[in-house]
């Protein structure tokens, strides 16, 4: 499954960066996350339930950065394996400040195996594309 777009903050990119980063403002953002904590300093975290018909949750999710340069620029890798199938992700996101705000840019690509490649159909994908959206607008209100 591959995914991309952009949404538009009305605030600078260092915020956005940090936000994005930061496990209290990830666990109000992220639809379905009742937890999200760092294990090491490259790796979260993430208990979360999801909308996908047959695929509620809850599910624990690792979440790698492997490659960041603040306040531009954050790759998120994420990889999970168990009941419901596997997942394994990278999304490469874009910060780049404008004059009214911070234009973020991602471009992901997700390889689904198991009851979770149910996602990667025309219903699953609109289902992911209004969770994307959802975590956008929740993530523009819980930025401090």
């Amino acid at each position: 499954m591959k995914l991309n777009g952009t949404h538009k903050f009305a605030t600078h990119s260092a915020q956005v960066f940090s936000a994005i980063l930061n496990p209290e403002v990830l666990k109000a953002s992220i639809p379905g996350a009742s937890s999200v904590r760092y294990v090491d300093p490259s790796n979260l975290f993430v208990e979360i339930s999801t909308s996908l018909p047959g695929l509620r949750g809850p599910y624990g999710l690792t979440i790698s950065i492997p490659r960041q340069q603040a306040p531009s620029y954050v790759e998120l890798q994420l990889v999970r394996q168990g009941r419901g199938g596997s997942i394994n992700a990278l999304a490469q996101i874009s910060l780049a400040d404008e004059a009214d705000g911070t234009l973020l840019t991602y471009t992901a690509n997700a390889e689904l195996e198991g009851a979770v490649a149910v996602a990667n159909n025309p219903l699953g994908q609109g289902i992911v594309k209004n969770q994307l959206s959802s975590f956008f607008k929740n993530l523009e209100k819980n930025i401090a």
